[in-house]
């Protein structure tokens, strides 16, 4: 199997597109709390496109895409470890975790765990918020479950997923459960509140672009030396 990625480069424009859709979530918080002279419908209908707190935009397209990415680039993962007899469930575990973050990301799953999850907790503070207590409790048991699996990378792999992953959970969890103490004593429509779910929103997309960084790294580095044991040895030539 051969893989030739410029790694770097993808990284980067998965950055720049960050950027820009950041910029534009800016712009929408913007005009919902000034007044520019344009008319209602035109602000609402940038609103929608552009704001990373709602629902089938741009925003929400892109990192659902890139975390369907990522879920991809853990099966391709997989099937090179299984062709060369290497352990993949693991991978396949992964994949499977991504392609159910992807879609939650698209159709708000978790968002109908809310009303659930706080009647029956009756929170409040920083766990106002109740729809991420299943999810917390799932992040720690994969974390057990793949520990081993971890440590075994190379160093420079697992210390890529380490990051990938503290920036996404402390955007999704972290900064949800800020949001949502902020959200309990203030409401939902401060800009303080807006500001907070836009730098959510900035980590889990930075999360899973430096994951699906780590990941291209990561088959390029084992499936090129397994390309490299494999390789032919060149027959010498034998003149007479």
């Amino acid at each position: 199997m051969k893989f030739k990625v410029r790694k770097s480069k993808v990284l980067r424009n998965l950055f720049i597109a960050i950027v820009l859709l950041s910029l534009g979530n800016l712009f929408s918080i913007y005009l919902l709390f000034t007044t520019l002279g344009m008319g209602d419908k035109v602000t609402r209908l940038l609103v929608k496109f552009l704001n990373v707190n709602l629902e089938a935009n741009l925003p929400t397209y892109f990192s659902a895409l890139v975390l369907l990415g990522d879920a991809i680039l853990l099966a391709v993962i997989a099937y090179g470890c299984r062709a060369i007899g290497d352990k993949f469930w693991h991978w396949i575990g992964l994949s499977a975790m991504f392609i159910f973050i992807s879609l939650d990301e698209m159709i708000q799953i978790h968002e109908q765990l809310r009303a659930p999850m706080e009647a029956l907790f009756n929170t409040s503070g920083l766990l106002y918020f109740a729809w991420f207590i299943p999810y917390i409790i799932i992040v720690i048991i994969v974390g057990i479950a793949y520990f081993k699996f971890l440590m075994r990378l190379p160093k420079v792999i697992s210390k890529l997923f380490i990051l990938a992953g503290s920036i996404f959970v402390f955007g999704a969890v972290g900064m949800e459960m800020l949001g949502g103490m902020h959200a309990e004593t203030h409401g939902e429509k401060t800009l303080n509140y807006a500001l907070m779910y836009s730098f959510e929103e900035f980590l889990e997309m930075s999360g899973a672009a430096i994951f699906f960084y780590a990941l291209v790294s990561y088959i390029e580095l084992k499936f090129e030396k397994v390309r490299l044991r494999f390789k032919p040895k060149k027959k010498k030539n034998i003149s007479i």
